[in-house]
């Protein structure tokens, strides 16, 4: 009887030590399984990352003021979700990065959803698109086509699509790879290379504001769909994002911020 009643309580201690270690080893993954939503709802803040260089996308005004087309989505998203809004300016190849590693809650910075980067972050349904072209001197008669760019030196931010549309379409461009956008377009203002290489968004933009350059042509590739990137993994936050989306689509409002800072109409392809 005594070693019945021993071993009962053994394989109780064993049961219960058992239980316990679970218990211990779930709380962690429990913890980290939280959604970014409700960190975001409790919290009261939400932190976006966006492009601080990238007019008309997100830049700094004369005023110091950040501003820009996924500037003002990021207020409506901050402002449905009844909480603070935190800019963090994100250079572009620190996009995804940011993301991942939890540094912001979203990234709303004309990110691409590609899918080489869909196998680190996950992407929204898309809410824009922008082509990709050339943006050379406005006095200089030799580049025509993205095609004249074919042994010359270019310059893109690294990483980005266009550092890899340019090396696809012209395999014998000299690509100057920099770590931001800004820093791209510079050595194209100081002469570094003859060309510099960005989404048509941005070309066009700035060579309107700035006559002493011009983009080449049209768009050299297919136009890109521009997504949100989220947390991979949170269903619920990127439920909550693609509902967000899809209100501020048939709202008729992302269209009217799109013509408001680009000054066209946007694309069908992502438009009711």
């Amino acid at each position: 009887m005594y070693r019945k009643t021993l071993s009962c309580m053994l394989l109780l201690t064993l049961v219960l030590g058992f239980v316990a270690v679970c218990a211990c080893t779930r709380a962690p993954e429990e913890k980290a399984a939280k959604s970014i939503l409700d960190q975001v709802i409790a919290n009261k803040k939400l932190r976006v990352g966006f492009l601080p260089d990238y007019p008309p996308w997100g830049s700094r005004n004369p005023a110091g003021k950040y501003e820009g087309y996924d500037l003002d989505i990021a207020a409506l998203l901050a402002a449905g979700l009844g909480v603070e809004l935190e800019l963090i300016p994100v250079e572009a190849p620190n996009r995804v990065p940011s993301v991942a590693t939890g540094k912001v809650d979203v990234i709303i910075g004309c990110l691409t959803p590609t899918n080489e980067r869909a196998k680190t972050i996950d992407f929204t349904i898309p809410y824009a698109s922008a082509g990709i072209v050339p943006m050379v001197w406005a006095d200089n008669k030799a580049i025509k086509t993205y095609k004249d760019l074919a042994g010359k030196k270019v310059s893109v931010a690294r990483g980005s699509t266009p550092d890899m549309a340019i090396a696809k379409a012209v395999p014998t461009a000299q690509i100057v790879r920099f770590d931001t956008i800004a820093d791209a377009f510079t050595a194209l203002q100081t002469k570094k290379v003859e060309a510099f290489i960005e989404e048509d968004t941005f070309v066009f933009f700035t060579a309107k504001k700035d006559p002493r350059f011009r983009g080449v042509g049209q768009s050299f590739t297919e136009p890109e769909l521009i997504s949100f990137g989220a947390r991979k993994g949170d269903q619920n936050w990127l439920n909550y994002l693609n509902n967000f989306l899809t209100n501020l689509r048939y709202s008729g409002k992302n269209a009217e911020l799109y013509k408001k800072w680009f000054g066209v109409a946007p694309a069908s392809m992502v438009m009711p």
